[in-house]
């Protein structure tokens, strides 16, 4: 389906723009002569704009269609990564880092919303984890062709590349906008729950513990792996590009092999409850336990373990949107997945700021990955205790309740 592929390569682009910065940072970090807490500030501003945004993109997503929003989205990103290889300071950096963060924060209410309106529950592990595989192909794909671009013609060059070649994918969106009418969630089969209704629901406060938990540990990886690897574990820029590819290699195989699983498994007769809470607590434990595991580990045992982090992460990308999407239903997923992905990803804040400050304190990473993996585990609360059955969510019976009970005289 062209929809699924035009997404999934947006989210790559997205991951190799976002990233961008982890591969600058070693250079960043001595040109602009930062401590590590300054350095850890700087890679968490994107997620200053980018956690905010959310809910207000799902609302415009299920109000005036996701696709074009999600194109204003790609291109505000694009220029802003562009720009941003024009910097002269951190302060002009970490402006630009925040308008990019308004831009990527439309991806995920758009194309859940489009999932959700587009395509049948048997086939949604499936197309979830194609669009998923590209949020572990972009991180690879930065790191690789990045790390090249910035070892041969500096950090600038490496921004102003990949921000250009991004603003390509508006060519065949273009298209697919103009071959296809906008669907809003009045299209979908009415107005859709309000704000209010989502946020009483605990499916809602359950997702959000599980995927603030994983998303602590991808973040912490994402932010931190590149300087990790240099700074403690004595590597150079190629070496890190390499092992950092292989992570995101491996985190990319294991994603696209769960949608498939998944859905075989239902397929099969197990519940959508019983296949994406195994694939999400398998995450958690095995995220947890590999990065506790290499904090003391040696040289071949920790890049071991950080092989098989990526595999584990992989259980939780197809996991969670299908889960999503499954609960919210296409009049709701675009301003579900705005909250959750909002308070979420405040980790994409919190992980680095906490890394450097562990790192500052203690000279080492030892602490920060402990913590990381505490984190990771407690996502096992959310999926097998906090998250009730995974079923859609009535909206019209939820929406009728809660106007019967406010009538009701206390």
């Amino acid at each position: 389906m062209a929809t699924v592929a035009l997404l999934s390569a947006a989210l790559l682009i997205n991951y190799v723009d976002r990233g961008s910065i982890s591969t600058a940072a070693p250079l960043l970090e001595r040109e602009f002569h930062l401590a590590p807490m300054q350095t850890y500030f700087m890679l968490s501003a994107f997620f200053w704009a980018y956690v905010p945004s959310q809910p207000l993109m799902g609302w415009l997503a299920d109000r005036v269609g996701a696709a074009r929003v999600l194109a204003g989205g790609v291109a505000l990103w694009s220029i802003s990564t562009v720009l941003a290889g024009a910097s002269a300071s951190v302060v002009q950096l970490v402006a630009l880092r925040l308008l990019m963060g308004v831009g990527e924060s439309t991806f995920y209410p758009s194309a859940l919303a489009l999932l959700a309106q587009r395509v049948s529950d048997r086939h949604r592990g499936r197309a979830t984890a194609v669009v998923q595989f590209g949020a572990q192909v972009g991180p690879a794909l930065g790191a690789f062709a990045g790390g090249l671009l910035m070892v041969r013609y500096g950090w600038r060059a490496m921004f102003i590349v990949l921000g250009l070649a991004s603003l390509l994918w508006l060519l065949p969106w273009s298209r697919q906008l103009r071959a296809t009418r906008p669907v809003t969630a009045a299209r979908a089969g009415g107005a859709g729950p309000s704000f209010g209704t989502i946020l009483r629901q605990r499916a809602l406060w359950g997702t959000i513990l599980g995927n603030f938990c994983s998303n602590y540990g991808f973040y912490f990886v994402f932010t931190a792996l590149p300087l990790y690897l240099i700074n403690e574990r004595g590597l150079g820029l190629l070496a890190m590009t390499r092992v950092t590819t292989a992570f995101y290699v491996v985190d990319a195989a294991s994603c696209l092999a769960t949608g498939w699983l998944l859905d075989a498994w239902i397929r099969r007769g197990a519940t959508a409850s019983r296949a994406y809470k195994t694939a999400l607590a398998l995450s958690a434990a095995g995220v947890g336990t590999c990065l506790i595991g290499a904090s003391g580990a040696g040289a071949m045992t920790g890049a071991v373990l950080l092989v098989v982090t990526g595999l584990t992460d992989g259980l939780n990308n197809p996991s969670v949107c299908a889960l999503t999407q499954r609960f919210a239903g296409p009049l709701a997923t675009g301003r579900w997945m705005g909250v959750q992905n909002a308070t979420s990803n405040t980790a994409g804040i919190i992980a680095p700021i906490v890394t450097g400050y562990l790192l500052q304190a203690s000279g080492h990473y030892t602490l920060a990955l402990w913590v990381t993996g505490a984190v990771a585990l407690t996502g096992l609360l959310a999926w097998l205790v906090i998250v009730p059955a995974v079923e859609p969510v009535d909206w019209r019976h939820v929406t009728a309740a809660t106007a019967v009970a406010g009538q009701t005289p206390a």
